[in-house]
């Protein structure tokens, strides 16, 4: 089979994603598209405002034949961690093609930024501009400029620009051989917060939903609307990181100074500033606001919350790094033409996990396993702000079959 990969968030599910799932078929010309999906928390270090399965489901009906879960906690992490966890999924189909959204449409561009970072010198060259005490995204412009030129610098400062580069340098290190299709962003821009109705940014939509504003409708599909409603209807609320802002403040607490110190993207020093700031904000952009520095960029210190409200630390890392989680794929949705990516996917070696029993017929003991822990947990804890509150989700609910055909 012809299979073209995509790695998202979905947060939630807009019509600039359906555009994208479009236009990767069309490039394509593809025989079905998979998706790797942030499960119930996302790259920018939040919980997703509504659940993975229905995020998930709304993107299956949006264009999406296939929807697998990107593992915790690479979810969530910095861009290479999450790129590089993508790509391991979408190998174990394997795909052979991943279309991205960017900025950028010149792929031989984004192969020559991508090609600089993978030389040996780079790591060098990025330490000795943040000596210079400058943050990390700051040091990696002046390196690839210095190496490319000028004409680099907006490409490389781009968000959407940042993530396809390391797409691009993950297949090269998973030796993944497959074609690259750039679909250019269309609409508002990445963080542009103004909603009007049509190719709208996620962050726009995410405050629209937030405020109790029905601004944001237009901007969805049907079926997000749908998702989103549901999930209101249920819940009686929306998921953000402010709702855990006094468990994270107990966390920080509970772990003391030195504890804090063994967070992942924790660091000697912050870890004092971080526990100095407990109490003295009522929410979170202000508490991170205290912690920011050329060093600590905002989005850095969002994840770093998030390793401390699910108490991933700097070891776990190193453990899920080095965790052979390769044999199997978690689903969370998928179709007709889904079901023959599962079998091609099964041809190639691949095990699958559809529901909780589906552990043991591959010989897991899910309780035994670390990412299956702490996938479960940080579930329980997404959950924890409602009053109709689930546990053990990760228990009982299965992957959601929708008996559609995708348009080709």
């Amino acid at each position: 089979m012809k299979i073209t990969g995509v790695v998202s968030e979905y947060n939630p599910f807009h019509k600039g994603h359906e555009y994208q799932l479009k236009a990767a078929r069309e490039k394509t010309a593809c025989d079905g598209v998979v998706v790797v999906m942030s499960g119930n928390y996302v790259q920018r270090g939040e919980p997703a405002i509504i659940d993975k399965y229905r995020r998930a489901e709304a993107a299956v009906h949006g264009g999406a034949d296939l929807v697998i879960e990107l593992p915790m906690p690479f979810s969530f992490q910095n861009a290479e961690m999450f790129a590089n966890a993508a790509v391991k999924e979408l190998k174990k189909i394997p795909v052979s093609a991943l279309s991205f959204g960017c900025e950028s449409e010149d792929v031989e561009l984004l192969k020559s930024i991508a090609s600089v970072q993978l030389n040996p010198k780079f790591g060098i060259d990025i330490k000795k501009e943040m000596d210079k005490g400058l943050s990390y995204p700051s040091a990696l412009t002046n390196v690839v400029v210095s190496v490319l030129g000028t004409n680099t610098h907006d490409v490389i400062g781009s968000p959407n620009n940042v993530l396809a580069i390391e797409y691009i340098k993950s297949t090269i290190r998973h030796n993944l051989n497959c074609d690259f299709a750039p679909v250019k962003r269309i609409g508002k821009g990445h963080n542009d917060i103004t909603v009007s109705g049509r190719y709208d940014s996620a962050t726009a939509i995410r405050k629209s939903i937030l405020s109790g504003s029905s601004e944001h409708m237009n901007s969805l599909t049907e079926k997000s609307n749908d998702a989103v409603n549901s999930f209101y209807s249920e819940f009686k609320g929306f998921n953000n990181l402010n709702n855990y802002l006094d468990i994270i403040y107990y966390k920080i607490l509970e772990l003391g100074i030195d504890g804090l110190n063994n967070i992942y993207e924790v660091s000697e020093g912050l870890n004092n500033k971080i526990y100095e700031n407990v109490f003295k904000h009522d929410n979170v952009d202000d508490f991170i606001m205290s912690l920011k520095s050329k060093r600590y960029t905002y989005s850095k210190l969002r994840r770093m919350l998030l390793n401390i409200l699910l108490d991933v630390k700097k070891d776990d890392i190193k453990s899920f790094m080095l965790t052979n989680v390769d044999s199997y794929i978690k689903i969370l949705a998928f179709n007709n033409t889904g079901r023959d990516i599962i079998r091609y996917a099964k041809s190639n070696g691949t095990y699958v996990i559809n529901r909780y029993s589906d552990y043991n017929k591959i010989k897991i003991e899910a309780e035994k396993s670390p990412l299956f822990k702490l996938t479960n947990k940080s579930t329980n804890i997404y959950y924890l702000p409602f009053k109709d509150r689930k546990t053990n989700a990760e228990y009982i609910k299965n992957a959601s079959y929708l008996n559609i055909i995708t348009p080709r």
